[in-house]
Formats: C-alpha cells, sequence, structure tokens
C-alpha cells in the first residue's frame, strides 16, 4: 500500500453511521461500536487487504474499496442483514445508516504516518448516507450508473429516490437498494484464498528440570543412545559403501569413469577402460539371451579343453572386421549441450495491454470483462489480434483492434467526452 501513497484513484467509497450514537452513555457506546466492529470485519473478510483502507470515524467507519465496485455492494448488503438479524435481547440495539459513491480519492499519510484517504469520493459518500434512514442504503448516481452496467440483476436492485440537497447546497440524485434475491451472484467470481502453510508444533522434552533424583536414569538411558547412534550411522554408511561397489559374474570389479567427454581410439598393447561413453555404441548390438552370456571362469577353462583353437586367419579376419567398426564409433560426431538446447522450442511469450481510461471505463477483451480502469492497468495477453472494448455509462463505447506481439506492451489512451 505504500507504494500507492499520493495518488489520485477513482474507487468506490462505503461510509457507515452508527444511529444515535452520540446520545448513548459511554458503557453503551462501546458496547455498539464492539459489535459494529465485529459485523464490519466479518463483511470485509473476502476482500484483500491491499484492494480496501478503513477509516475510524468514530460514530462509523468510511471504507475505500480500491479493486472491484461489486465489492462495495456485497458488503453493504452483507452489513445491513447482519445488523437486521441481531439479537436485540443482549445489550443496545445497533442501527446504521449506509451511504455509497464512486469517486475520486487520493491516498495520502495521516499524522500517525498510515494510509488515509481525502477527496471528494469520500465526500460525497458521507452527504448520500446523511440522507439514508437506520438500515437503509444508499448510494450516488455515479455508483448507480457504473453497476447498472454490469448486470441486469444489478439494475434491478436499485430505485430512484430523487435529489437530495446537502447543507452546501449540492444536488445529489441518490437510490436506494432493496433486498437481494437469494440466487444473485457476482459477475466475477471471487477467487478461493491460498491455504496457509501450517508448522506442527514439536515437542522437545525438557531434560533440564528433571529433578536430581532421577538424574542417574535419565543418563543411563542417554549413554545408551550415545552408543548406538554411532552404531547406527556407521552401518548406513557401510552399506552405502558396499552398495556402490558393483562387481560382475565373473568377480572382477567394475570401474565406471565418467570424466571423459569423448571416447578415444585405445592405443596398441594399452588397457581398456569403459566409460558412459562407450555404452551408446553397444545398444545397437542385439543382446544375447540368458543362456547365451558370457560363462564363469571354470566353464570357460572346461569350453577351452573342447574348442578347436582359432588359426591365425581367422585371428586376422577378426581383428580386421572389429577395426574399422571401432574407429567409425569412436569418429563419430556428438551433438554438444547448446545444439541442444536450440533444439527444443522455447515457449512463446505473453504480452501486456496497457489501459489508460478517463475518467474511467469497464474494459472487455475478446467479449470478456477484466475488471474496471482505474484501477486496472496493465492485462498480460498472449500473442497475436484482440478486441478491446472501453466501456462507461452513457457515452459511446471505444472499441479497438490490437496486434501483440511476444514480449511487447501496447498502451490504449481514451478520454470519453460528450
Amino acid at each position: 500500500m505504500a507504494e500507492h501513497t499520493n495518488r489520485t484513484f477513482i474507487c468506490s467509497v462505503l461510509f457507515l453511521d452508527i444511529v444515535d450514537y452520540s446520545l448513548r452513555s459511554v458503557a453503551e457506546q462501546i458496547a455498539l461500536k464492539e459489535r459494529f466492529n465485529a459485523v464490519l470485519t466479518q463483511a470485509i473478510a473476502g476482500v484483500a487487504t491491499d484492494d480496501r483502507i478503513i477509516l475510524d470515524t468514530g460514530d462509523g467507519a468510511a471504507v475505500s474499496f480500491l479493486g472491484d465496485p461489486e465489492d462495495t455492494l456485497f458488503a453493504g448488503m452483507s452489513l445491513r442483514d447482519a445488523v437486521a438479524a441481531q439479537d436485540v435481547t443482549s445489550g443496545p440495539q445497533l442501527q446504521i445508516r449506509v451511504g455509497v459513491n464512486l469517486g475520486p480519492v487520493r491516498l495520502v499519510k495521516d499524522i500517525n504516518g498510515q494510509p488515509n484517504i481525502i477527496g471528494d469520493g469520500i465526500n460525497v459518500a458521507q452527504r448520500v448516507m446523511s440522507f439514508a434512514e437506520p438500515g437503509q442504503i444508499l448510494v450516488s448516481r455515479s455508483y448507480y450508473d457504473v453497476m447498472a452496467r454490469l448486470s441486469e440483476d444489478y439494475a434491478k436492485l436499485f430505485h430512484y429516490e430523487g435529489a437530495k440537497t446537502d447543507k452546501h447546497v449540492r444536488e445529489h440524485e441518490v437510490y436506494a437498494i432493496s433486498a437481494a434475491p437469494s440466487n444473485l451472484r457476482r459477475t466475477v467470481p471471487v477467487p478461493a484464498p491460498k491455504p496457509t502453510l501450517r508448522i506442527p508444533s514439536l515437542h522437545i522434552p525438557k531434560f533440564l528440570k528433571l529433578r536430581p533424583r532421577t538424574w542417574p536414569d535419565t543418563l543411563a538411558v542417554n549413554g545408551k543412545l550415545l552408543v548406538a547412534a554411532p552404531l547406527a550411522f556407521t552401518l548406513i554408511v557401510g552399506t552405502g559403501v558396499i552398495a556402490r561397489s558393483h562387481r560382475n559374474s565373473d568377480g572382477e570389479a567394475r570401474i565406471v569413469v565418467s570424466v571423459a567427454p569423448a571416447p578415444l581410439a585405445p592405443k596398441a598393447g594399452s588397457a581398456r577402460v569403459e566409460t558412459p561413453e562407450s555404452a551408446p555404441a553397444q545398444e545397437h548390438e542385439p543382446k544375447a539371451p540368458p543362456q547365451a552370456r558370457e560363462p564363469t571362469a571354470p566353464r570357460r577353462a572346461r569350453d577351452a579343453a573342447a574348442t578347436p583353437k582359432a588359426t591365425p586367419q581367422t585371428a586376422r579376419a577378426n581383428e580386421t572386421d572389429a577395426g574399422p567398426r571401432e574407429r567409425e564409433l569412436a569418429s563419430a560426431p556428438r551433438p554438444s549441450e547448446a545444439e541442444v538446447a536450440a533444439a527444443v522450442p522455447a515457449p512463446p511469450r505473453d504480452a501486456t495491454l496497457n489501459i489508460v481510461a478517463l475518467p474511467w471505463a469497464e474494459v472487455f477483451v475478446d467479449g470478456t470483462r477484466q475488471g474496471v480502469s482505474p484501477p486496472l492497468r496493465a492485462i498480460p495477453l498472449r500473442p497475436g489480434k484482440h478486441r478491446v472494448e472501453l466501456r462507461n455509462g452513457s457515452f459511446p463505447a471505444h472499441v479497438q483492434t490490437v496486434e501483440l506481439k511476444p514480449g511487447t506492451e501496447f498502451s490504449i489512451t481514451h478520454r470519453f467526452r460528450r
């Protein structure tokens, strides 16, 4: 909220007043104010704290809604219904008057450094509230023009009460809000609150508060733990070390070296070290069935005695056939990490549509309502063509088709004129 200070907004203001508050005793005033604070807190619980500013006026409150104007309508009706359903047998009866206005306000800091609102928007809300009867909600003409355009169900809630003149000889056309039907729904549903992460509490035994008589038993138990903990740690580490020592069926240790970036042709007379890079060369060769695997050392000794020895011509032929294949596999090009990353297409970035509407406008993109500007300023959209429509009461609508490119920003500025 600090970044919005010293800025002017077009927002809806809900002004509340406790009827006959100054005529009550101090004890009754405290009871009425506590009950009023409870029903107000419950009525605006669904509005984000960054979208509202609450001012305590002593005998009431003023709530400025910086976001959706529908929040003001449902908060006011919730307050009226909660006060009407209160239990009058417990303490003094709470009665309120409610006034609603849509107009300009400026956010400033008060003497305590807290956010405060001033301007014609809150002044007119107070004048409209003064015309209301106990238990009645009156709204100004500006707020009615906006809500009547949002939904036909909203327009049926308002009834024209005529023009009223305040003490400054200023006329205000006011509308009364009747009881809402049970099937009334918001045009834009309120998002569900995010679940809060709860950390379970840990119970830590308080060893320092043990009695001296129980210290020998406690030290004996802790001594067993001190002996068992290193043994358990050694067993776990030893099991991991043994698991990492893989041996094949011949009993020979198999060492895997993963530091060579590319295979090198083996030199004559040198020992061959198996690396992960040499594994792809064997993937294309058919795997031998289980009965054709290489026999163990005793079995190889028996088979060697029964198998005729290979002739020198056969050995040279096998060496000649194996040499070109190994050289071909060693010289095969391998794609680098940069080439693999370049082959994966990057997802398209969203574009941003900036809306500047004076004095205000309902924003529709491709027929879908996005909100009221201000406070709505930036809308993320997919790249491509979009149809943007700005509406403001009885003014002619402004329609514009824009083509957005990935990662770019496009601004639409429009002032409604007669």
